[in-house]
């Protein structure tokens, strides 16, 4: 598969200036489902857009359904993901790793696969409905950090 048959492509769903208006969050329903998944390349984009923000603390969260994977990607996805993770954190953004499991089960490997890129920073999320639960007490910890 060739660079034009598969391109990187970027969708913003909904950009910063426009997320608090009410009734901006329902274009995130309109996502379909594409081909490839760079995750190294779209952190590397939300980067950029979080270093020209003007606030102090910035935090970007990755949801994920797995692991990178692409056209001539699959063997250095990791790689790139934990590379681009790593020049976001050193350039003082907060990286965070939500996998979001299908039906349930959580392999080994997946999560190895989620230390290996994230780190520490990565939560596994077995079941949507546990999001809540699982997302609130980092944020919040963050949040704390930020105020004091």
């Amino acid at each position: 598969m060739t660079e034009h048959e598969a391109p990187n492509l970027f969708q913003v769903a909904v950009d910063f200036g426009s997320s608090l208006v009410p009734g901006s969050g329902a274009a995130l329903m309109q996502l379909e489902p594409q081909q490839d998944n760079r995750d190294g390349f779209a952190i590397r984009c939300m980067t950029e857009r979080l270093l020209r923000r003007a606030e102090r603390q910035r935090i970007l969260l990755v949801f994920s359904d797995g692991e990178p994977s692409a056209a001539n990607y699959n063997d250095v996805g990791i790689l790139d993901t934990y590379e681009a993770v790593m020049r976001a954190r050193r350039l003082g953004i907060e990286v965070i790793s939500i996998f979001l499991a299908s039906g349930g089960t959580v392999h080994e490997t997946e999560r190895a696969a989620m230390r290996n890129m994230y780190g520490r920073s990565s939560i596994v999320v077995p079941r949507v409905e546990e999001l809540t639960e699982q997302l609130v007490p980092i944020l919040r910890k963050l949040l704390l950090k930020s105020i004091f």
